[in-house]
């Protein structure tokens, strides 16, 4: 029973087993057919999650991806290539939207397009140049400012807005431009060729695009400019000779009395007609006539001086305004007769017209300013009155509106006329007087031989008196001849006399030659027979020249000065430094001595504070150091004092004359007096 009972216990313990393994095998079916249906459920899940993915690629993303890119070719300006989504929805809606956002866009540009091609036309066919800056550099111009600034198309942007300003208005510009100032102002440019070209700019502020720009108009004036200009010249001067017409010298003269009134000064106002001008056009045309003014006008023109004022006041009648006039009333309108016969003499030279010669002559009348007439067109009137006077008489002199200046400028007249009879006659009542010229030791080393005139009526006439009247007359010519003659003679005769033999073997004889004498086509000549026929020794004579005829024609005179210096003539320039500034002439000429005029002189030894303007000591020794380099001696004129001497010498000059050695003397005293000086 043992054993079958222990068998049955491990039967029972194999169906144990048996069953345990039975449920392990369903356990584990179970488990793998749980484990397949996982896998199956994660498969399906999978499948389903691509499913979606797969979904929303194709329902969400790729129509986000075409918006994207639609957007991003409307946003470069591409409105042909937009995505089109079918279907309906809101991907539908936002393509719509889209599409019809990228329409309006493309329309809105293409009238923007539109416009501003509009605009572009329009500014280019501007007269106008336009230019818009920003901060001072230019953004944008039409064509017309790139042909304005001579630029080559878009050749203005990015420049700076000021480098096209000419330099006079540049700093007046940046002012403006800095304090942000709107309005039209006119302002010189400078194109690419350095060219001025004034213009007129309208500048105004804009904004754009919360920029703020200035747009500037800029309008080309030199059309403008110039016609302005021609107005002018139509309204002040005469077409035909180009001189100031009745209306300009009216002005003048009304200015003139306004000066008057401030500050004591003269003037005066003189009218010159033609004499027989009319038979020129009845002889030979109008066209002629118009050569014969034109032709005066020059002539006349050429003997303007400063502050004077000429014009052609009616067909052959001319009008100077001459200011400024020195002196009293006599003085002031013997220098106004004297300047206006000038322009007689001009007038009555020789003209040839159409293959004739022609032979005018002209009269004038003068009026003093100021007078008892307070109107420019009264004063003018009264002018052409006393023109009318010597047109009455015949002749071609200058004749005064009040009486008592026309008796004075008739015993001016009358002084010519004498003085021509004295250089007429035989012998000529003239004589000469001699003045020492000394060196710093004292010694005669020179003598200037000044010419008198012992008239029966008058006596002894001064120069001062009848000099001007001479330069004035053209008698100045024959009357330096004969000074130059005398003189010479003179010189000859000392040198040749024993009792002067030892003073004048080494005197150096100088003459004054007017300009206009020197002027003379035989000057040269006259000069070279005086020499052989005296026979003196040409260095022994010494011209002295003003400066009033270097400036005429310095070639003609460097010339005529280098024939004469051949002969051994010397050369001494006069007044040096009283009318021209002869300073950049000297390197040039053949100088041999400079003499400064006795206005230096006198007041040499002034206090350094005396008065106005420099110490005539500061200039004397300037000239005098610039003489000394250039191999010049210097001659002090006007010497009266020891103090001025001793002040010369401390300059450094070589010369002196004056009376501080001796007055001019007569012959027989000059003798006597060189001698005592021996």
């Amino acid at each position: 029973g043992t054993g079958l009972g222990g068998q049955g216990a491990l039967m029972r313990a194999d169906y144990q087993i048996d069953r345990h393994v039975r449920l392990l095998r369903c356990a584990g079916w179970l488990i793998c057919a749980l484990l397949g249906l996982a896998v199956v459920l994660a498969m399906a899940v999978l499948l389903s999650a691509l499913g979606l993915l797969a979904m929303a690629h194709w329902g969400i993303l790729r129509p986000v991806a075409a918006l994207r890119a639609g957007m991003e070719r409307i946003g470069a300006g591409d409105f042909t290539h937009l995505p089109r989504l079918q279907g309906s929805g809101d991907f539908h809606d936002l393509g719509q939207a889209l599409q019809k956002m990228a329409n309006e866009l493309q329309a809105r540009n293409t009238a923007l397009a539109e416009s501003e091609a509009r605009f572009r036309q329009l500014s280019d066919a501007s007269f106008e140049a336009i230019i818009l800056h920003e901060n001072g550099r230019i953004t944008d111009a039409n064509a017309a400012a790139d042909r304005l600034m001579g630029v080559a198309p878009g050749g203005l942007v990015g420049t700076a807005m000021l480098s096209w300003v000419s330099p006079p208005f540049l700093e007046r510009t940046i002012q403006r431009t800095t304090q942000g100032m709107e309005g039209v102002w006119e302002v010189d440019l400078q194109d690419t060729q350095g060219q001025t070209i004034p213009c007129e700019c309208s500048v105004r502020r804009r904004q754009l695009d919360n920029r703020q720009v200035h747009v500037v108009a800029v309008r080309d004036i030199r059309t403008r400019l110039a016609a302005e200009a021609e107005i002018r010249q139509l309204a002040h001067f005469d077409a035909l000779t180009g001189l100031s017409n009745r209306r300009s010298l009216l002005e003048q003269v009304v200015q003139e009395l306004a000066a008057a009134d401030l500050q004591p000064r003269r003037a005066a106002l003189a009218t010159i007609n033609i004499n027989a001008f009319q038979s020129v056009n009845d002889s030979l045309g109008m066209a002629a006539g118009d050569v014969v003014l034109r032709t005066m006008a020059r002539r006349l023109s050429a003997l303007q001086g400063q502050g004077q004022t000429l014009a052609r006041v009616d067909g052959d009648t001319f009008a100077l305004l001459l200011c400024d006039l020195q002196g009293d009333l006599n003085q002031a309108s013997a220098e106004a007769a004297r300047t206006i016969e000038r322009l007689l003499a001009a007038i009555a030279e020789p003209l040839e017209v159409q293959g004739q010669v022609l032979h005018l002559s002209a009269g004038a009348g003068v009026v003093m300013i100021p007078n008892d007439s307070r109107d420019a067109p009264e004063l003018l009137r009264e002018a052409e009155t006393a023109m009318h006077r010597t047109k009455d008489a015949g002749d071609s002199r200058v004749y005064f509106f009040a009486h008592a200046l026309q008796e004075a400028a008739s015993e001016r007249l009358a002084l010519r006329s004498d003085l021509r009879r004295a250089l007429e006659a035989k012998p000529a009542p003239l004589l000469l007087h001699y003045q020492p010229q000394v060196d710093s030791q004292g010694r005669l080393a020179g003598v200037e031989a000044l010419v008198r005139w012992q008239d029966p009526r008058r006596g002894l006439v001064s120069p001062v008196h009848f000099i001007p009247e001479a330069e004035a007359s053209g008698l100045i010519v024959p009357l330096g001849n004969w000074v130059l003659e005398e003189a010479a003679t003179t010189l000859h005769r000392w040198q040749n006399d024993p009792a002067c033999a030892a003073w004048a073997t080494k005197l150096t004889m100088a003459v004054n030659v007017s300009a206009r004498q020197f002027r003379e086509a035989d000057f040269i000549s006259r000069i070279e027979s005086l020499i052989a026929r005296v026979g003196i020794d040409a260095f022994s004579l010494e011209l002295e020249l003003t400066e009033s005829v270097l400036v005429d024609d310095l070639e003609a005179t460097l010339e005529k000065m280098a024939q004469l210096r051949s002969h051994g003539v010397r050369f001494a320039l006069d007044d040096c430094g009283t009318a021209y500034s002869s300073m950049a002439y000297l390197k040039r000429l053949p100088l041999d001595v400079l003499k400064i005029d006795r206005s230096f002189t006198m007041d040499i030894d002034a206090p350094e504070h005396s008065g106005q303007g420099k110490r005539p000591a500061v200039l004397i020794d300037a000239i005098v150091a610039m003489a000394h380099q250039l191999d010049l001696r210097v001659l002090a004129e006007g010497v009266e004092t020891l103090a001025q001497q001793e002040r010369l010498l401390r300059s450094g000059c070589d010369l002196f004359q004056g009376y501080r050695f001796s007055r001019p003397l007569p012959e027989a005293e000059f003798r006597a007096w060189a001698a005592a000086q021996q």
